[in-house]
């Protein structure tokens, strides 16, 4: 797809301006709950006529322009608009089409099954190759200021919200551990009224 790909959307008045996207559907004042868009215009509803492409504004004219950061050269993140030749996994370059199991999300992206197994399976081998290189100490996991994995040492982030006593299991290894939660005690004092100097 060529990034300055730029073609008129004649159904769409320029003075419409009250557009979103859901997946590759466009849609110009979205009818809510079976009523109609606070603006009183119609609702309507396009795909693009290629994949990769979406509805953008331009001089007061609806227009499809590429999305896909790959054909534009943007370096964008988890990019929206992905065209057919660039929805592939990062790894293999299997289409999106040919796959049989549900994918693995990447910023740049997706990875298939069978490649995210592969990394799994690497990034496990490395953690444990790591971990084995010293004796195991249990006491190397207590009073941590992070929670780490008993069986490879991985760090893992739980978010505050998410601070308790729980069984896990690791994600590079799959070991399963307990989590204890700690907190430790600090105290503040401050004088009432006078400080006592003698």
């Amino acid at each position: 797809m060529d990034k300055n790909t730029k073609i008129l959307i004649p159904e769409i008045p320029g003075e419409w301006t009250q557009r979103l996207r859901s997946g590759k559907t466009n849609i110009w004042n979205e009818a809510r709950h079976g009523k109609s868009h606070t603006n009183g215009l119609p609702e309507v509803r396009l795909d693009p006529p290629e994949t990769g492409l979406y509805a953008e504004r331009i001089d007061g004219a609806w227009y499809w322009v590429s999305g896909c950061a790959k054909c534009n050269g943007t370096g964008e993140k988890y990019s929206y608009s992905v065209c057919d030749k660039h929805n592939v996994c990062r790894l293999c370059g299997t289409h999106r089409s040919k796959l049989t199991e549900t994918p693995w999300g990447h910023p740049d992206g997706f990875t298939c099954k069978p490649c995210q197994d592969a990394e799994d399976a690497v990034a496990k081998a490395e953690a444990l190759a790591k971990v084995a290189e010293r004796d195991y100490d249990e006491w190397d996991y207590r009073a941590q200021d992070e929670c780490k994995c008993p069986h490879c040492a991985t760090v893992i982030h739980i978010e505050s919200e998410d601070y308790g006593d729980k069984n896990m299991a690791c994600d590079t290894c799959g070991g399963e551990f307990e989590l204890v939660t700690e907190y430790t005690v600090q105290f503040t004092t401050t004088v009432i009224g006078e400080r006592i100097t003698a």
